[in-house]
């Protein structure tokens, strides 16, 4: 029975010299990381079309264990598939229910959707997430995680922390209200805590590394700087292959992607009670072999059902294609803007071009292209601000590079080469003059008044209102009927060079 794969790896650490060790593992640390969405069983063509992995098989394999065992998962749950983005990483939560997770970890590509959407999912976890170097905005400890875990398993004391790189924070959109500090520090005091309190093994789950950044702090780095690491169980790096390393006497695993296996690492120990070694080994779930659990299965089958069902319906129609950009107005950018701008019949509407992250073909524009369109759980919301305060955020606009400002019932002329801050060379209000006194309802997102655009200029307004109605559902409505949608009319930002 094909149940282990090319790698086995043997650690010697903290080898007690005359003393023996058991040779059969005490404990078995099981993991979990870069699912990426992919719950269900599937053939896969790396181990020759055999049916292999999914929620409903681990759970069989993990029904069938004989020795004592600790289940931890590594983060990016949901990235890759519309059946993990569909509820923004929420279904996990019930998928983490079925399964016996002591403690989970987020990393980089979770926060997809921004540090609120994240945090509501950690209240909502059946799991704690394990996070020692991760805090709120106001230096508190997240809710639904804890800094260290320590579990006893097979006799043995086993401390667990959890590290995300600061790379997961740093310059990025919707991560107001997160803050991760220094990896080597938190690592040094959390590891001599564990010890102190009588960890036997200490075991870090890491967010480490940066796909956008070689200069992020690695895990094997890490090893090297703080000692006492036992095992380090890896996850953020999106490969289908599991991979081992060893610094000194530290093991570190990558269980690879997808959940087509799960990593394991057995834990034998001497008998003074100190490790004598550690075994990785990538099991593969093969459905044959292990069966799967059927509730677990009916439940994922449901989820990919209800995921199809709502992603090929058809929203609406388009006269001709709408392409967005970056750094200028786009045809995409108007037309959003229109939508915000008609629904909540406002003065004016303004959103980020970040924030768009895919274009809309011509003809049937279906769910799935406006979830492709706007990925993210952002709200309408209403402001009334003053004529000056909104010029002043226009302004800061201009400044901010891959993140252009998109326009409805406004018409701005404007010369990029000024100074920042007098770049604006007039304005109209839906062909009105525009006046710095008056006060101007404008739709924005929730997203932009928190200052998640890069910049907090519509935090000046006098009044605002969230709607609680997602930018999708906006545009839905914006679409609805049997008549394609024309597309919008442009030329609301005119560039003036003198």
């Amino acid at each position: 029975m094909k149940q282990v794969v090319g790698l086995f790896l043997v650690l010697v650490g903290l080898l007690c010299t005359g003393c023996g060790h058991e040779e059969t593992p005490a404990v078995n640390l099981f993991f979990t990381s870069d699912i990426e969405g992919v719950f269900w069983s599937r053939p896969e063509p790396r181990y020759g079309n055999e049916v292999t992995g999914g929620l409903s098989v681990l759970k069989a394999f993990l029904d069938k264990q004989t020795l004592p065992f600790i289940l931890l998962e590594g983060g990016n749950w949901f990235s890759q598939t519309p059946e993990g983005n569909l509820s923004q990483g929420g279904y996990f939560n019930t998928a983490a229910a079925t399964l016996p997770y002591a403690g989970r970890l987020f990393t980089e590509k979770d926060l997809v959707y921004g540090w609120p959407s994240l945090s509501h999912m950690m209240k909502d976890s059946p799991a704690p997430f394990i996070l020692s170097n991760v805090q709120t905005a106001q230096g508190q400890q997240p809710a639904g995680s804890r800094p260290w875990l320590f579990q006893e398993a097979g006799g043995v004391k086993v401390g667990i922390f959890g590290l995300v790189s600061t790379h997961a924070a740093h310059g990025k959109q919707r991560v107001n209200g997160l803050k991760v500090t220094d990896e080597i520090a938190a690592a040094r005091q959390t590891v001599q805590l564990l010890r102190d309190k009588g960890a036997q093994v200490v075991v870090l789950m890491s967010a480490l590394g940066s796909p956008e950044d070689e200069t992020a702090l690695t895990d094997a780095v890490l090893a090297e700087e703080v000692s006492g690491i036992d095992v380090i169980l890896s996850s953020n790096l999106g490969r289908e292959q599991a991979e081992t390393d060893r610094v000194g006497k530290t093991l570190i695993v990558y269980p690879g992607s997808k959940l087509d296996g799960v990593g394991r690492v057995s834990l034998f120990m001497n008998k003074d009670g100190s490790l004598a070694s550690a075994r990785f080994e990538d099991v593969v779930l093969y459905r044959r072999d292990w069966g799967e659990d059927a509730a677990v299965a009916e439940q994922v089958a449901q989820v990919r059902r209800t995921a199809r069902g709502q992603m090929g319906r058809v929203a609406g129609k388009l006269d001709q294609g709408l392409s967005g950009r970056l750094d200028a107005e786009s045809d995409l950018g108007d037309f959003v803007a229109d939508c915000l701008r008609k629904w909540a019949r406002s003065d004016a509407a303004v959103v980020y071009s970040d924030s768009l992250r895919a274009d809309l073909p011509a003809g049937n524009i279906t769910q799935y292209d406006l979830y492709k369109l706007y990925p993210y759980a952002d709200n309408v919301t209403y402001l009334t601000i003053k004529g000056s305060a909104l010029r002043q955020a226009l302004e800061e606009g201009l400044s901010l590079p891959g993140n252009f400002a998109q326009i409805s019932g406004l018409q701005v002329r404007y010369n990029p080469a000024l100074p920042a801050g007098k770049r604006i060379l007039s304005l109209q209000v839906n062909g009105n003059a525009f006046s710095p006194t008056a006060t101007y309802r404008v739709a924005v997102t929730d997203h932009a008044l928190s200052g998640g655009a890069g910049h907090d200029g519509f935090i000046d307004s006098l009044e605002f209102k969230n709607t609680q109605v997602e930018v999708r559902t906006v545009l839905r409505l914006c679409l609805a009927g049997n008549k394609p949608v024309p597309a919008p009319q442009g030329s609301r930002w005119k560039e003036i060079k003198k």
